[in-house]
């Protein structure tokens, strides 16, 4: 069976590529997958101690070795049955999606000291797994905040559509288009960065909209996380024609 934590960022990446692609069948999964965690008491309680130890920093390492030594006691403490059925369930969700395995390492290291029974041959390599993981918890995130990847969806996707749309000819290009293809190769910084700031607006329209459009709670949480990270999104000369046509795609994928 598959790691809950790589079947967890399965579903993350399910739900920024259905609401780029207006998958509706893969909202419904998604839905179903949240419907699961909040229904079951150590499938959540399993969530929200992955969250724990993906995400919260402290100063100190001795800090974050206690905080880590916790959550994993906590791990032990749910049910293993249940766990077990639940975690198969949300991999029979997914049917033949690619599994995201990004994470894999560190998952590996939770699931390692979940596991394994404190032995004298074996103490040494516990304490090294739990250093690593505290030692992460000091290193704070970098984000480059001219980068498209700061909106939080997948590149893989993006990328995809940009090829797709800007490939065709010229001539089926539509006003915006073609006004956008014309500043991008003989427009000023000035009026590239007077598309960029529309196309960053009209973004944010968008998701403002599907804002409006949804019911769903986590989905909303999601969509105010992109908006987030497009409203603290900068520009920046040297990168303006990638993220020009990065933000027109996302503006459509709506």
């Amino acid at each position: 069976m598959e790691k809950f934590g790589n079947i967890k960022d399965t579903f993350n990446k399910i739900i920024f590529e259905s609401v780029i692609n207006k998958d509706e069948k893969s909202k419904k999964i998604f839905s179903k997958y949240v419907k699961k965690l909040n229904e079951n008491e150590n499938l959540t309680n399993q969530f929200l101690i992955y969250k724990n130890l993906q995400h919260k920093t402290f100063e100190t390492i001795d800090e974050a070795k206690e905080y880590v030594k916790e959550n994993i006691s906590l791990l032990k403490e749910l049910n293993e049955s249940d766990l077990k059925s639940g975690n198969e369930y949300l991999q029979q969700l997914l049917e033949n999606k690619e599994i995201v395995k990004t994470n894999d390492s560190f998952y590996s290291m939770v699931e390692y000291l979940v596991k394994t029974k404190k032995s004298p041959s074996n103490i040494e390599k516990i304490n090294e797994t739990i250093n690593t993981i505290s030692s992460n918890m000091l290193v704070k995130e970098e984000v480059e905040e001219t980068k498209f990847d700061t909106v939080g969806l997948p590149l893989s996707v993006l990328s995809d559509l940009a090829v797709n749309k800007f490939n065709t000819k010229f001539s089926d290009l539509n006003e915006s288009e073609k006004d956008i293809i014309k500043t991008l190769l003989n427009g000023s910084d000035d009026d590239k960065l007077n598309i960029y700031k529309k196309l960053k607006s009209e973004c944010i329209e968008s998701v403002n909209e599907k804002l409006t459009e949804t019911t769903d709670l986590d989905l909303k949480d999601k969509l105010l996380k992109v908006k987030d990270k497009i409203l603290n999104m900068a520009f920046d000369t040297h990168n303006s024609k990638e993220d020009i046509i990065k933000l027109h795609q996302l503006k459509n994928s709506f």
